[in-house]
Parts: C-alpha cells; structure tokens; sequence
C-alpha cells in the first residue's frame, strides 16, 4: 500500500491542513476494502451481548456501570479484530510463491550449466519447527503480527471517532460517581445521555471493538519499539515484559487518540508505548529503585561532567561539577553513591567470546562473585565460634567464688577487653597486692583442673 500526504500549518489557526493527497491505484483499493472491512466490524454484534441478562431488561438497567467491568475487552471482540486485520491468504502465499520460484530458478541455472548440489558440496538440511512456550511462542507471536493490515488514515478516524464518543460518555459517568458517591447504573447513566439502556450497551462494546481493531493493527509498532529498548543494552529487562508494557502504552494512546486533528495514530501512539517501555525499565532495571527525582539529578550530572570534560580538557573537581548543576559537593557525592548498581555475589560469570568456535558467544562458568571477592573480616563460621566461646567462658568463670570472679574478670579485662594491674584491683578493693596474687593463682589453679575445663578444650588445646 502506497500512500503520500502533503500537510502545511495554518498561520492562524496552527492546525495542520491537507494540502494535496496523491494515492495509486491499488492503495486506493486497499483502503476502501479495509474501510468496508471496519464498517462490518463496528456493526457486527453477534455474540456479544449477555445471554442471560439482555439490554432491554430491568436487571440490565439496573447493574452497576463499574469502569473496570464493562471497559474490558470481550475475547469475542479480539477474536473479530485479529480476523478483520489478518491479510488474505492469497497475499501471503503469493509472496511464498516468489520466493520457492527464486529459488528453483536458481537450481535450474546451475543444473543448465552442469554443477549439481553434491560439486558444491552441499549437504540437505532438514528444518524442525517446534511450538513450546516461552521464546519459541512469543517469536511465533510476533511472526504472526506481520501478517495484520496496515490501517489507512481514514479507518484510523473511523476507529478513532468510535472510542473517543465512548470515553466522552466515561466523562459524564465519572461526574455522577462523584455526584451520588457511588458507581451508576445503567439505567441512571442512559438517562444522563439521554438514550436507552440497550442503546448504550451497544455502544460500549461498538467502542470495544474498534479499541481492539486499532490494537491489534499496531502490535508491530509495539514490537519494533520494544526491540529498541532491549538493544540497547543498558538493562537487563525482559523482552516479553517490553512487549507487554508497550502494548499498556498502546492502549492509553487508543483512549487519548484525537483523530480530527489530522495526525496519524502511530506518530502518535509511539510516545506513549515508549513511554511505558521505559517506565518499566527504570523499575525492572535495578535491584534498589530511584526515583524519577533521583534519575533525572543524576543524568544532569553526567552531562554536565562531560560537557564540562570537553571544555576543560581534563576530568572536573567536584566543586566545579557543583558549580556547573547548582548543586552542593556534598548533594553530587550522594547522588553518585546511588547511581552506583547492586550486583549479587551468586551471579554466574559467564566468560568472553574469543575467537573461531568460542566466537559465537560466552558460556557460563560455573562460578560466581563470591568465589572471586575475598572478605576482609571474619567469616561468619570464626564469629560463632567466638561467640561460642566467649559463652563457655563466662559459664567456667562462674564456677568460682565471687571474690575470684571479680579478680579474674578485671585482672584478664573480660568485662571491657582491658586487662587491669595487679596494683590497679589492690587500689580499687583496699587490699595489699600480694593478697590479690594469692587469690588470682588460687582461681587459675580451679580453672585448670579437668572437670571444669571441659567445655573450653575444643578451642584452646594447651588447657
């Protein structure tokens, strides 16, 4: 489909208008039968409506008009729209077509010249196509998006037109809940609009229809957005998990979509599915989330540091990187200290690609962060077996008398962790110091004798 518009900008109005339009054939064509093709859609009801409660009853109009109830799609509206937007089967095996005639027009020519398939030393490959979940399914997924209609710009407005009546009618529905503070009912919102409760009701799912033919014609634009995002390498998130935020994205864009403003929807919806896509990434992508505050601060120190690299030719101080942002000295160390990321010591290390067979890619070690940093301090094993310890001590000091406790817990310093003179506990109990070296030997003799010592062989083996 080929399709060119001229746009100019009104001078006083500032609106975009269409100044010439110039369209083949064939596009032409395309266009109308995919106009015809939405019309049915948005009139095609069928299957819809609630078998066991229909819009003209009294139980309809009295169900509660809940946003999240009636504004979901109805699966029987997303398996219309995939059938609307599908192209035609004639279309996508002609284009296999070209391409088995390529290739036998090759293997004639060099069966024409006399080179067969084993001079060349080619081998017969057999290609197996397996269905699972995960990569394989979502890779089918998105195959499968390449075979949807591209949507002219007049079925855009048509699409468009239908899901902006449905969210202007949300508008008057948001105003009586906050009026009765309560969800309305049906019958109570109709009345408001001035129609009938059936009415409505078709309404809604017309409106629910064309939201889903508008999605599911720009999947694709999801996906190219996604595949961005996913090589750019800068996080680590998921590409199924852009696809799904993008399509949220797609989604907001449908509701916020104004089509009489000339613009094509993807211009348009390509902001919000980034802007969703990189939502999701600033979560995902760090194991302590920053805020957007944060984020942004951040950024503008870095450029302003590079920025101020290249005019100075040499790497900045903190005070001029201060300068710079308006920021203080010590607002840049701390927001450098939370830019900094978090990486888990059992993440496996996988090694580099080298060269001939190891250049397709790394491949894991088997060993992780932990087996390569070295702490510092003592291992969790030393630090209970000295809490252990320190337990059997005070368990072996408490067997003798309290006047030996009291001496030996100053004269080793087992209390504070400094050891105390002979002199010093003479001083302090009002005693001459031989005394207290009598009753010091007296205490350590007790302490050495087998049947108290028992607990504190296993860490000191010269008791």
């Amino acid at each position: 489909m080929i399709e060119k518009a001229v746009y100019e900008v009104d001078p006083s109005s500032g609106a975009p208008t269409r100044t010439t339009y110039s369209t083949n054939s064939e596009a032409e064509a395309n266009a109308s039968t995919m106009e015809h093709k939405i019309v049915d859609l948005l009139s095609d009801d069928y299957g819809e409506e609630d078998d066991h409660v229909t819009d003209d009853s009294v139980e309809a109009a009295m169900e509660i008009a809940d946003k999240k109830v009636y504004s979901r799609i109805s699966e029987e509206a997303k398996y219309k729209a995939n059938a609307v937007m599908q192209k035609k089967k004639e279309d996508v095996a002609a284009k296999s077509i070209k391409k088995e005639a390529v290739v036998t027009k090759g293997s004639r020519r060099r069966q024409q010249n006399g080179i067969s398939n084993k001079s060349l030393g080619t081998r017969t490959k057999v290609r197996a196509s397996v269905k699972e979940t995960g990569g394989d399914s979502m890779s089918e997924y998105v195959k499968s998006m390449g075979q949807h209609e591209l949507l002219p710009q007049q079925s855009e407005i048509l699409l468009g037109k239908q899901i902006q009546l449905l969210v202007k009618w949300e508008g008057v529905r948001q105003e009586l809940e906050e009026k009765h503070s309560r969800p309305p009912t049906f019958g109570e919102w109709s009345n408001e609009l001035s129609i009938s409760v059936p009415e409505l009701k078709k309404q809604i799912r017309k409106s629910q229809r064309a939201k889903a033919a508008l999605i599911e014609a720009n999947l694709r634009l999801v996906v190219t957005v996604a595949r961005q995002t996913v090589k750019q390498g800068r996080t680590e998130i998921n590409f199924q998990d852009c696809c799904q935020e993008g399509i949220i994205g797609l989604s907001i864009a449908c509701e916020k979509f104004d089509p009489e403003k000339g613009f094509r929807f993807s211009t348009y919806a390509v902001w919000w599915i980034r802007r969703e896509i990189q939502r999701n990434a600033n979560e995902q992508s760090r194991s302590v989330r920053l805020p957007a505050s944060a984020r942004k601060k951040i950024n503008d120190i870095r450029i302003n540091e590079r920025l101020l690299m290249t005019t100075l030719g040499r790497k900045p101080t903190d005070e001029e990187v201060a300068q710079k942002c308006n920021l203080t000295v010590e607002k840049i160390l701390f927001y450098r200290k939370a830019a900094k990321d978090v990486e888990s010591l059992d993440k496996n290390l996988v090694s580099k690609a080298g060269k001939g067979s190891a250049a397709a890619g790394g491949e894991e070690s088997g060993k992780t962060l932990e087996d390569l940093m070295k702490d510092a301090g003592p291992t969790p094993a030393e630090v209970a077996s000295k809490e252990m310890f320190r337990t059997d001590v005070r368990r072996l000091i408490k067997t003798l008398s309290p006047r030996e406790q009291a001496v030996i817990r100053l004269r080793f310093g087992l209390d504070d962790g400094t050891p105390r003179t002979l002199d010093f506990i003479a001083n302090k109990f009002g005693v001459e110091k031989e005394k207290i070296r009598r009753v010091e030997a007296k205490a350590l003799l007790k302490l050495r004798q087998p049947y108290r010592n028992q607990s504190v062989k296993c860490y000191i083996s010269d008791l």
